[in-house]
């Protein structure tokens, strides 16, 4: 029998910052049901969501994938533990999914399997507009229809539906293309954006399709687990099917991405959850330890810089959470309400539209980055605005000017851009390093 246990090491750059992982896998984890909870499997998750922001390289040809970027350290990691057939897309447009897949046969006691390792990962550029796009109104794919089509409006974010079934496409068309006589263990991990599509993808696997076209998938062959997933559905749309158990979502309770659209609005995850250590589940002296034991992990991962912690905790998250949960009660009226910011009238939806994604989407071009200039005024000016910009749009503003960094109002001294370090992979990955199996089970819930 072959070597069950492999480790490989690799450099990365990730915005412009270098950074390197040591990624150890152990392919006995899949001899056991999907049902049970696997730290490890959860650990090595996270260093390879790390692994999956290495910066594209656009190419002048597509790659033998039919894209035009690849990812050379995530190839070579994913190579080096052993997978083939690997399928990269880092650049993935607006309504889709940044993602990679690879597969390997592997020899375990119980017999011969084809594995197949699908990750999805967190937004890229355009991206973000479908994240804040939960009705589907500003789509671009399908003839402004989506991937997922209208049937969930109300119920499921569309913006995640749509990234969804993408990725349902692009997994059915991959097995088509390397079929596999042996019977199939799926590994499905997101993180972001891809964690809200991962967890309503392994839903939909265990209610309806089962697989994908005639490849079959066993419920307790399809391992699904999330980090920092955002709320994609209602909950009371959410039956009691045993299955979802078999979802994990890994959650930062100082990251307000897993808090969106705020539960007191009635909005939720498929599965368990399992919550890191923050300033609500420890003692101020106890937290500070686990923060000084994390920043050693967080260092490893990412060289010459620091983890910048929210001076309150998850304090902080939460208070500006409670203001957008008071502000929009359901998905309808993030399009209806209306607010002042500076001094023009617009909906939530139009604010963050105009505002955040448009800073974080970026872009190339002359009139992009003009776009993204006064996306970055229109939050500076916000935040400070006392006339001119309703109350909760101007602690909205505050929260990403003044504890994000957003807009360069701090220079990067208190927090990060990119919603902050507390919802980086290489953060929740740090942590989970940071604590052992038992400390992350008692905080586990449904």
């Amino acid at each position: 029998m072959e070597n069950l246990k492999v480790s490989f090491a690799s450099d990365f750059i990730c915005d412009g910052v270098e950074g390197n992982a040591e990624v150890a896998i152990d392919y006995s984890w899949f001899e056991k049901d999907s049902l049970e909870f696997n730290y490890d499997l959860a650990t090595f998750c996270a260093k390879m969501a790390i692994l999956g922001y290495d910066t594209p390289e656009i190419t002048d040809e597509v790659t033998a994938t039919g894209f035009n970027n690849r990812q050379v350290h995530l190839e070579a990691m994913l190579r080096g533990l052993g997978f083939a057939d690997i399928e990269i897309n880092g650049c993935a447009a607006r309504d889709e999914m940044s993602y990679y897949i690879a597969r390997k046969e592997m020899e375990l006691a119980t017999g011969t399997y084809n594995l197949v390792f699908t990750a999805f990962m967190g937004s890229y550029k355009r991206q973000w507009f479908s994240n804040f796009d939960p009705n589907g109104v500003d789509r671009e794919a399908n003839d402004g229809k989506g991937y997922a089509g209208n049937e969930e409006k109300g119920i499921v974010h569309l913006g995640f539906a749509d990234a969804r079934d993408y990725m349902y496409q692009q997994l059915t068309a991959y097995m088509d293309k390397y079929p596999s006589e042996f019977e199939t263990k799926m590994l499905m991990m997101g993180h972001s954006r891809g964690a809200a599509a991962a967890n309503l993808l392994a839903a939909k696997l265990f209610n309806k399709t089962h697989g994908f076209g005639t490849h079959l998938i066993k419920a307790e062959n399809l391992y699904t687990y999330c980090l920092a997933t955002p709320n994609p559905i209602a909950i009371s749309a959410i039956d009691d099917n045993p299955d979802y158990d078999r979802i994990f979502s890994i959650l930062n309770p100082e990251d307000f991405v897993t808090m969106v659209f705020p539960e007191k609005n009635g909005f939720g995850k498929y599965g368990k959850k399992f919550s890191l250590l923050g300033t609500d589940n420890l003692k101020a002296s106890a937290y500070a330890d686990v923060k000084a034991d994390m920043q050693q992990y967080f260092k490893e991962f990412v060289k010459g810089r620091e983890f910048h912690p929210y001076k309150k905790g998850n304090t902080t998250a939460q208070n500006v959470t409670s203001v957008m949960a008071n502000t929009v009660t359901d998905f309808d009226s993030f399009y209806v309400i209306k607010m002042r910011e500076c001094f023009k009238t617009v909906t939530v939806y139009e604010y963050f539209k105009d505002t955040l994604c448009t800073f974080i989407a970026g872009g190339t071009t002359e009139e992009e980055l003009a776009a993204v200039n006064k996306a970055m005024y229109m939050m500076l000016f916000s935040a400070v605005d006392l006339i001119g910009t309703s109350p909760k749009l101007r602690k909205i503003s505050a929260f990403f000017v003044f504890k994000e960094g957003i807009g360069g109002a701090t220079g990067n001294k208190i927090g990060a851009t990119y919603f902050g370090d507390s919802h980086r992979p290489d953060t929740y990955t740090a942590y989970l390093l940071s604590l052992n199996e038992k400390a992350l089970m008692e905080n586990s819930n449904k």
